[in-house]
């Protein structure tokens, strides 16, 4: 078997380069953000080549991963193009590399490519650790506030009937138990919607699914999602941007009722 000549075929099959005004769009192997195929450009000028990017990719990035233009992901994207020999123009938000002869296009693109890579992840590994910072202090708040008075777990069954259904906090006595949702995603709410669905006519436990925003009016959870499950009269909705303490004593008001 020739292993050289497999990788590049299976490479190779999902790369297509289509000529336009600019130069080239060259769609890549490679995945970018929900999985749609990864697609950089070839600009042409006086004979010479340069690889940049659409002008969006700090965007659509953000949509994903949150705020990235903070000082310390700011200078760790400059480390980054530096290393891949990417200059980035700030002002227009574009990543270029320097112009070279066609001749040196293929290692321009492959440089290209493996730093756009390399940034994605760097924003969602960024988005993940903030997202994850935010689900740590919330139970961390919930343990100390609650965990004298009241069973405390973490993505526990809700019931030995339906161990499919979890959360990411449950506090619970012998009376009700409160289904606690950070709202990280858009999943996370879903989740909380339909657990609102399955028990809310359960003989055995009442459960209150309660939501959990980081900043309701700044979430990433799609509108449509936020406004269902704030007018869903099962469902407790509640903003740790407007005030931990204010959750908590939200929480204990649900417990004790």
């Amino acid at each position: 078997m020739n292993v050289q000549k497999t990788i590049c075929t299976a490479f190779c099959e999902g790369l297509s380069i289509r000529e336009i005004p600019l130069g080239y769009a060259i769609k890549t192997p490679f995945s970018w953000l929900h999985g749609e195929p990864l697609v950089v450009f070839a600009e042409k000028g006086d004979g010479l080549f340069r690889m940049r990017d659409g002008g969006d990719t700090l965007a659509l990035l953000e949509d994903v991963a949150g705020d990235l233009t903070t000082e310390t992901k700011m200078d760790a994207m400059r480390q980054l193009a530096i290393e891949h020999g990417i200059n980035f123009d700030e002002d227009n938000s574009l990543f270029l590399s320097n112009w070279s002869e066609e001749a040196h296009l293929g290692d321009a693109a492959v440089r290209f490519m493996s730093f756009l890579n390399r940034i994605q992840d760097l924003a969602l590994l960024s988005r993940e650790r903030v997202t994850n910072a935010f689900r740590e202090e919330l139970t961390e708040a919930i343990k100390e506030r609650f965990g004298s008075r009241f069973h405390v777990g973490e993505r526990e069954a809700l019931s030995h009937e339906h161990k499919e259904y979890t959360a990411d906090i449950i506090i619970r006595d012998a009376n009700i138990q409160a289904a606690i949702y950070a709202a990280t995603s858009e999943v996370n709410v879903l989740e909380a919607l339909l657990t609102e669905q399955v028990f809310r006519n359960d003989p055995q436990l009442k459960t209150v699914p309660v939501v959990v925003f980081e900043d309701f009016m700044h979430s990433k959870v799609k509108p449509r999602t936020r406004r269902r499950a704030l007018n869903s009269s099962g469902i407790e909705i509640a903003d740790w941007a407007g005030g931990a303490d204010d959750v908590l004593t939200k929480i204990g008001k649900l417990m004790s009722a």
